[in-house]
């Protein structure tokens, strides 16, 4: 396996279609938000493994056509654990672009407990979508107010988890809060964004939920999505029962939940200099 380039990310695209994450690998691979990315060979490749910022790989192509478990292995538990750790990560979810790759796992993650779990994605429809949120801005409380994230407001969020930098996200990023005063009560922004489609995260302090904040700031990111001629996606853990509801409240189809691979490796331990006291 060799790691590409970003001017080569592209290369791998074509192996993207089984994967039903609609939106983090193509992200990727079109260098909207940052990741890495090694395949078999650097043209025509076969298979791709690619790196997140927030913990979650993809492995891509016909599992039939893999000539080199033992690289692709060398590449999830030598490289991108311990660059996901760097960061502060201890769970990983591996997607696979076809379910042949299951058989695989014990060579892939030799020594991990690997779990099987499911990943929840919707459908989304305009015209449902409008339905369902009505006059959505007649809804937001007294004493708020909606604002588009600029820098600050994205930084407060954690947007730079996933972006490069603030930059990048304003250029291809999407963002609202609802602010009480000056705190973030709720907030809604695009984690990563391909060239067709954005994913959505929401978040609300605890001291403003069950308040309907939450539609009000994806109601407003969603307009914004459709503005620019993107598509919203939305996804969540099979047991994020809030998160569906919430999807469902948006005019988004419930979709049949899809396997992924969990396991969690011990966070790794800061370097220190062996003289210090």
């Amino acid at each position: 396996m060799i790691e590409l380039q970003p001017i080569e990310f592209s290369h791998v695209t074509p192996l993207l279609s089984g994967i039903k994450q609609a939106v983090l690998p193509e992200a990727v691979c079109a260098g909207i938000n940052p990741g890495r990315v090694f395949a078999d060979r650097g043209k025509h490749p076969r298979t791709a493994l690619i790196w997140t910022p927030v913990g979650y790989y993809f492995l891509a192509g016909d599992p039939a056509q893999a000539a080199d478990i033992a690289g692709l292995s060398q590449v999830l538990t030598g490289t991108f654990v311990p660059a996901s750790q760097a960061s502060g990560e201890s769970g990983f979810i591996l997607i696979t672009s076809a379910p042949a790759w299951k058989e695989h796992l014990p060579a892939l993650l030799p020594g991990r407990q690997v779990i099987e779990i499911y990943r929840r994605p919707f459908a989304f429809d305009a015209g449902r979508f409008a339905a369902a949120v009505g006059e959505w801005r007649e809804r937001i409380p007294a004493g708020f107010r909606l604002q588009r994230m600029d820098a600050a407001l994205a930084e407060e969020a954690g947007a730079l988890a996933s972006w490069a930098s603030l930059e990048d996200f304003l250029t291809h990023g999407i963002g609202f809060a609802l602010l009480h005063g000056a705190e973030i009560a709720s907030a809604c922004l695009s984690v990563f964004a391909s060239p067709s489609r954005v994913e959505i995260d929401v978040h609300t302090a605890e001291a403003y939920q069950r308040q309907g904040l939450a539609c009000l700031t994806a109601a407003a990111l969603i307009e914004a999505c459709l503005g620019q001629g993107k598509q919203p996606n939305w996804e969540c853990f099979w047991e994020n029962e809030p998160s569906t509801a919430l999807a469902l409240k948006l005019g988004f189809s419930q979709l049949p939940d899809y396997p992924v691979y969990f396991w969690e490796e011990a966070p790794s331990e800061p370097q220190g200099d062996s003289n210090d006291n």
